[in-house]
């Protein structure tokens, strides 16, 4: 008899260490349950960063890509405005290159015109 109630003894130690472990099981359980909670509200926020920062990523690229293109279109206006000021350069330079052969030109005739002039006035002497 005596060994049957240490046998029961025992029986209700494991009983309450069996309880005791199920409630520490019970606690860990909840703390873990409240971690994984946190863990997946963070996933979550980050989540929702990283789609932020992809969408103005997408936005700071496809702005790169409008600002070269217009950077393309100006160099584009400026390479056509330097043909076209190198174009008028040249005009001008044609133009002033006539204006000195009419200038030369004029000097000789009005050379001429006073040779025939001092000519004339020493013909009228004699």
């Amino acid at each position: 008899m005596q060994e049957v109630k240490n046998m029961v003894i025992v029986l209700m130690k494991q009983r309450d260490l069996a309880k005791k472990r199920c409630e520490d099981l019970s606690l860990e359980l909840k703390i873990t349950a409240e971690k994984l909670a946190t863990v997946q509200k963070d996933k979550q926020t980050l989540s929702a960063k990283i789609t932020l920062l992809d969408k103005e990523a997408e936005e700071a690229h496809d702005a790169n890509a409008k600002m070269k293109n217009e950077n393309n279109e100006l160099e584009y206006e400026v390479e056509k405005m330097e043909r076209e000021r190198m174009s008028q350069q040249n005009e001008l330079n044609y133009v002033e290159r006539e204006v000195n052969l009419r200038e030369q030109k004029f000097n000789k005739l009005e050379k001429d015109l006073q040779d025939v002039m001092d000519a004339c006035a020493l013909y009228g002497e004699n």
